[in-house]
């Protein structure tokens, strides 16, 4: 007996992706170009409304011959692409799986290709139909007028999600930056979107294959992946990195992840290894496991990254400064008289640089602005943000870098700064010590030690709260701490769960931002660490989180935000699974993740990065028990930490 695999319409709906309309489009490009197109349109008919009824992609390729459609349509994967060299001039081929022709469901629910081949037999037409809810393609062939060339143009229609989206200007700046390597590469192709060509030398600054970093993967042998940056002129609607094959024709895309102010940029992943990579790869998790080949390449290349725009920066400010120098208008001279001044200086380096575009005027009235921000530095630096945003109106951005800055470098706390720092640094050892080492990690206690130290370490879980209590009640939390915060009194009432219990927090953090009225809260939910996060623990975060943002005193509340961690040093593979970024919700109001204690202080790292070099200060276990001892001692993980410098020792 032979049993034929035949494909159900269930699995072509986890093919067609419906949520990224945009991708489809992408897909129905790469089509056109394998096909050796030259030209390639796309066009959107809108309704009356401004709503996209209709997406159309013509191209000028070779067309779809009659003899091949049964082969190209009738299966799932087994694509010629696979084999293939490239394209008949010689381009890099991008389809390779045999089933992107279904991501025409994000479109709309009805496909249509017309498309003219040229044969032996002079030229041909075949037009083939496809209906959502169905698994079978209808083909009908017939003679094309004379007037036609060899092509095809795909229409979509019906309804689909988030398909308006597509109308947006942000569309078409984010498919310029994943075509830009391949229209680079290949300058005979051109992409049309709305009739404007998408031209990369219009938005990427300098040349493209300038240079190609190593990211440092040991392959055992062969080359390993390049990583390749490409800044814009134009800001793209996100900092993705794109996974590509080695010629840079992308494969699966992701967020960048990485702090890099003023910088706009695309990081592009070559290896020919991920030449057959999907999207599908991502949705199973695989490059959340940080020892496969795409986990351990994304983990490399974003750490290569942070080193990039690190030394982007530096050079940047290098520039900058040594341009006012020569230009006599930098408000200091000769070196430096001390720690303080080195402080001051490089401080004033970053603010002066975050303000550059809009220093105007002449030599002296740019030196002026130059002094008068170098005393405002010196004397008023809480107001310094508050003062310079009514002399350049900056942008949101600028400001919020900006009250960063000044939060940590009034010259009035400047030692004092630095020593929250070092303590901040230690502190952090310490955790890490606790939470990781084989002994402490099955011993330490997680609410009379581990609740007991972030009672005091909050900061690590941002800057932005400003009260924390621990091991409180969700209805004593709602009825009596919340109010003391917004200033208002609300009634008092009994919070249950939704299976009728009581609620306990681990700790909430609160906290206002900036000068208007939103409020923060915090819950974060601490497992001890040889708890790996499971469904369980995912349910409970959520339980509370339910319960706190749709009590009816604070359901309709627009000026409060939520956010509920679930905290621990693993997460099971189901959960992982589930949520890839770790997030369970995340609409603007409230959010939910699940996060790992590795993940938390990484981050508190690389926001004591800059002060660290700065201190040149590298905390060891010494220094770490040493703080413990003087901050909490009371409780009782001094003796974790000595045991494991004893076996250190």
């Amino acid at each position: 007996m032979r049993i034929p695999v035949e494909v159900r319409p269930d699995f072509i709906e986890k093919v067609a992706r419906r949520t990224d309309p945009l991708g489809a489009v992408e897909e129905l490009i790469w089509n056109s170009l394998d096909a050796d197109a030259t030209d390639v349109h796309v066009e959107l008919e809108l309704d009356d409304f401004g709503g996209v009824q209709a997406v159309v992609v013509s191209d000028n390729g070779n067309g779809i011959p009659a003899a091949t459609v049964e082969s190209a349509f009738k299966g799932m994967g087994g694509s010629w692409k696979r084999t293939a060299p490239g394209t008949e001039s010689g381009r890099q081929l991008h389809g390779r799986h045999g089933y992107g022709r279904f991501r025409v469901l994000a479109l709309g629910s009805t496909a249509t290709w017309t498309s003219v081949s040229a044969g032996p037999g002079g030229l041909s037409e075949v037009v083939i139909r496809f209906q959502d809810g169905d698994s079978d393609f209808d083909v009908e062939e017939r003679t094309p007028t004379p007037s036609k060339r060899a092509g095809t143009v795909v229409r979509v229609v019906g309804e689909a999600q988030r398909k308006n989206r597509l109308a947006a200007e942000k569309a078409r700046e984010e498919l310029t930056s994943r075509l830009a390597m391949y229209l680079s590469k290949y300058p005979t192709a051109t992409v049309w979107w709305c009739g404007t060509a998408l031209d990369p030398s219009e938005a990427i600054l300098g040349d493209p294959f300038e240079e190609e970093l190593d990211i440092g993967i040991d392959v055992g042998g062969g080359p390993g992946p390049l990583l390749r940056i490409v800044e814009w002129k134009v800001k793209p609607p996100r900092r993705e990195l794109l996974i590509c094959d080695a010629v840079g024709v992308h494969r699966v895309s992701m967020l960048a992840q990485i702090q890099a102010p003023d910088f706009d940029f695309t990081a592009y992943v070559l290896w020919d290894k991920f030449a057959n990579l999907t999207d599908h790869d991502l949705l199973e998790g695989e490059f959340e496991h940080t020892d496969s080949l795409l986990g351990s390449t994304v983990k490399a290349a974003r750490t290569r990254l942070r080193t990039y725009f690190r030394e982007r920066e530096r050079e940047r400010a290098r520039k900058l400064v040594q341009q006012w120098i020569e230009e006599g208008i930098y408000p200091y001279s000769g070196e430096p008289a001390g720690p303080i001044e080195v402080a001051e200086r490089d401080t004033f380096n970053e603010v002066a640089c975050l303000v550059n575009r809009q220093l105007k005027g002449g030599k002296p009235a740019r030196r002026t602005q130059m002094v008068l921000l170098r005393e405002a530095l010196r004397r008023q630096p809480t107001a310094m943000p508050k003062v310079l945003d009514e002399l350049f109106t900056l942008s949101g951005p600028q400001k919020e870098r900006l009250e960063d800055l000044v939060d940590r470098t009034p010259l009035a706390n400047l030692i004092a700064a630095n020593a929250e720092t070092v303590d901040r640094i230690d502190a952090l050892n310490a955790l890490r010590d606790l939470l990781f080492e084989f002994q402490s990690r099955y011993t330490l206690r997680e609410k009379d030690q581990l609740h007991r130290m972030l009672e005091k370490e909050w900061w690590v879980f941002g800057d932005e709260y400003s009260q924390i209590v621990s091991e409180i009640g969700l209805t004593k939390a709602l009825n009596r701490h919340l109010p003391r915060l917004e200033g208002r009194s609300v009634p008092q009432q009994r919070v249950q769960l939704h299976d009728g219990t009581s609620g306990r927090l681990d700790l909430l953090l609160s906290g206002v931002s900036g000068a208007g009225p939103t409020k923060r809260h915090m819950v974060v939910e601490l497992k001890r660490p040889s708890t790996v996060l499971s469904e369980e623990e995912v349910a409970q975060i959520n339980s509370y989180a339910y319960a706190a943002t749709q009590d009816e005193r604070y359901r309709h509340d627009e000026d409060t935000r939520w956010e509920f961690w679930l905290v621990g040093n693993s997460i099971s593979d189901i959960v992982r699974w589930q949520y890839p970024d770790g997030y369970l919700k995340k609409d603007g109001r409230v959010t939910v993740r699940v996060i790992t204690w590795g993940a938390i202080i990484d981050a508190c790292e690389e926001r004591l990065r800059t002060q660290r070099e700065r201190l040149a200060y590298a905390s060891d276990q010494a220094h770490s028990t040493d703080y413990a001892q003087r901050v909490h001692a009371d409780a009782d993980v001094v003796q974790l930490l000595a045991a494991r410098e004893d076996d250190s020792a």
